[in-house]
Parts: structure tokens; sequence; C-alpha cells
């Protein structure tokens, strides 16, 4: 079967990709695992600055997000990090039931034409002169002017096949559970907590994400084995103090969810007839982890790139797809981006330093207004190509200058290098 565009992969990015590119082309949306079954549940934060990636009847659903995103909490060993979204003149975005989104992204794909393949493995890409040809576990093949991949961290092999390199990859964790909304207003204050502690993991946080009836709960960012993952989270659940006032009453039904999570972008993202999209291409947050962010950014610059291309009958060579890695530069990774890599460098680490650091900066938020500020705003910006880093420096000096003395005299180069970031 001839295809315009092929996407391999359905989650955030690939989904967001086919609902749009279908509306000009002839697209089909290849998936491992069996969507018709189930699409995993996940919760997630949606900050506002991811809006503008997505159109307005998806924004304004509330299947999809069914609660505002009003507090969040960095939380150290000593201080609850507290951001209140009612310090300022909204919310900081909405709470995302993620697999619903990609459910109604996936059935406008199909409404408006789209193709689905369902519980398929892709078995290896053939590149041609004018097409290139998928054929999958069965030994089925589809041909396409163009070929999206989208397969976060489960398709390392498949991209370095075709001569890509590979983001950075770590593991991570998460469970969800289902409680009444009166008990998790009396657990929770935030929708979102952020806690980092390197005996969880040296390099990612311990998070909560509360969504309407349910939440969940992990951490990212270590190299530990699938059942290593499964029964440190148990143990936190059970016996880790700092959590217990949070998940007071609620009862986990041992559904955990292991997977890779891919950060650091890759150099070349495009190559000729071929577009690697999002987490596949490292496009997430080296601090946070935001996937949604680059995974729906990609999409949508992916999206009104492709289009003309196939309007003037393009052969679709890396010298036409380069804009793509040049739009990514320019949205996400010259700007923005740039907050998570100084972030990085000075939160994530197995010394005694990163623990200081953390603890200062979450007592910074509780007391300076003007940190408080910048934040919120870095949450809600709708222009992210014009994010002011010059508001990441003035926070880096502030956690500098509250540092103690002979902190700052050891951690001052490491600061120099995060401001470089």
């Amino acid at each position: 079967m001839k295809y315009d565009v092929i996407i391999i992969g359905a989650g955030i990015s690939g989904a967001s990709l086919a609902y749009k590119a279908s509306k000009y082309a002839k697209t089909l949306l290849i998936e491992s695992q069996d969507y018709d079954r189930e699409i995993p549940v996940r919760t997630n934060i949606f900050a506002e600055h991811n809006k503008p990636f997505i159109d307005d009847v998806f924004w304004n659903d509330d299947s999809i997000f069914p609660r505002p995103f009003l507090q969040l909490n960095f939380k150290s060993d000593k201080y609850d990090g507290l951001l209140n979204s009612k310090e300022f003149d909204r919310p900081l975005g909405k709470i995302s039931h993620t697999e619903i989104f990609i459910k109604k992204l996936i059935d406008k794909f199909k409404d408006q034409g789209g193709t689905t393949k369902y519980n398929e493995k892709v078995a290896k890409v053939v590149k041609h002169i004018d097409y290139v040809e998928v054929v999958n576990n069965k030994g089925e093949s589809y041909t396409a002017k163009l070929l999206i991949l989208a397969t976060g961290s489960r398709g390392f092999d498949l991209q370095k096949s075709l001569g890509f390199e590979t983001p950075d990859s770590f593991m991570g964790i998460y469970t969800n559970t289902y409680a009444d909304e009166s008990l998790l207003d009396e657990n929770f204050n935030f929708q979102y907590m952020f806690h980092l502690n390197p005996n969880i993991s040296p390099n990612g946080p311990f998070f909560f994400n509360v969504g309407k009836g349910r939440v969940s709960t992990g951490y990212l960012g270590n190299k530990e084995s699938p059942d290593q993952l499964r029964e440190k989270l148990e143990r936190i659940l059970r016996n880790y103090k700092k959590i217990q006032p949070f998940i007071k009453g609620l009862k986990w039904d041992g559904n955990f969810i292991t997977g890779g999570i891919s950060k650091h972008p890759i150099s070349t993202m495009t190559k000729d007839r071929v577009i690697v999209l999002g987490e596949a291409a490292g496009v997430v947050t080296g601090f946070f982890y935001e996937g949604l962010l680059g995974g729906l950014a990609s999409a949508d610059i992916a999206a009104k790139l492709i289009k003309p291309l196939l309007e003037n009958n393009s052969n679709f060579s890396r010298p036409e797809l380069i804009m793509y890695d040049q739009e990514i530069a320019r949205i996400l990774l010259n700007g923005y981006f740039r907050n998570g890599a100084a972030c990085e460098l000075l939160f994530y680490s197995n010394d005694s330093s990163a623990k200081t650091l953390w603890t200062t900066y979450t007592n910074l938020l509780n007391t300076n207004k003007t940190v408080r500020k910048y934040i919120y705003e870095a949450h809600i910006i709708q222009d992210l190509w014009n994010y002011d880093t010059n508001r990441d420096r003035y926070v880096g000096e502030r956690l500098f200058g509250a540092l103690p003395g002979f902190q700052k005299l050891t951690l001052w180069p490491k600061f120099l290098k995060a401001m470089s970031k």
C-alpha cells in the first residue's frame, strides 16, 4: 500500500503529527502496542506553554484536561517549595489524562481518512531513491514518500539502522491509582510534586501528578532493571516518610509501568526521506523530563514543513528537511531548553552539593517573589522562541547568593559552567 507519510509510533508526538498530517496527506500510523485493547493510562501536568502546539478542540475538552494546574511543589528534604498560580493571573496550565488525549487525536486522524496498524512491529526500513519501504514482522510492506520515527525510547535499533544517533536513555517507573476527589483534595494541596533525592535517583525526580479522581507517582533517571525499579518503588510507597502524608488512605494496585525515557537532543534529526520526532530525537528537557512539550512542538513543526513539500512534489531530501532541525533549535533548544541543561548540571549528582543546592533553591522559591514570577512565566509563555534566558540567569545568581560562604568557594566553577549552557 502506498502512502504519502508513514509514522511509526503512536505516542503523543506520533498521534499529534498523524492528526495534523492527515488533513492534507495520505497517512499510515503504525503502533507496536495493541491500542484497540488499551492505551496505557498516563496522568501528566500540561503547562500552558504547550497550548500553541495543539488545536482548541482538544485544549477545551474537559475529558482530556479535567482540572486546572494551580499549584506545584518543588520539594526538598527541608522545604516544600510552593508556587501557587493564584498569586498571579491564571493557572500554570492543566492536568492531562493523556491516554484520552492520544485516543482523541487518533479518532480525529481516522475521521480524516488516516489508517492505523496496531500491535504491529516494524522489522526493517529500506530506503529507495524515490520512496521509503517499511516491512513489518509478518513480511508485509508499505511504502511512502516520507517516514517519521516517533518511537520514543523503544525504536533505537531501527533508528540506528537508518544512520541516526540515539539520545541518552534512562529508565523510569510509574503507577496510577484511583481515589475519591475528597481524599485527593485532603492529601494533596498541589497537582504536581517534583522531589529530588539521589538515593532514589541521581539523575531524575520522584513525582506525583494529581489528576481528577486519580494520581500517578514514580521516579525517573536511573539505569536499574525493571524488577529493581518495581521493588524500589514499592519500598518507597511503603516506607518513605516524606511522602506518607500524601498517600494516606490510597491503595496501589501493583500495576507498575517501566520503560526508557531519553533526553539530550541528537545532532541530526533528518536525513533523506526521514524525520525523527520528540523523545526519539532526545527533544526532552534535561532537568524536568518534559516529553509532552518536545513531542507536540516537534509534531507541529514537522506538520507545517511537510505540507508545502508535498504540494511541490518534493523528493524530501535532507536539504529540504533541514528546516525541521533549524526550527527545533529556534523554538526550543536555543532558549527554553538551556534552562534544563543548566539545572541538570547543578542538581543531578551524587555529591552533597546537589542536596544543598536543591534545598537552597526550594527555600528561594518560598522567599523570593521574583523567582516565583519567573518560574510561573516559564510555564505559561506562549512564544517559547522568545524565551528570555536572562531570567534564568537572575534565578541562578540569587541561588548562588543564598549559599553559605564556604559553599560559594567550592561551587562557583559549577555555576559558571551552568551559566554558559
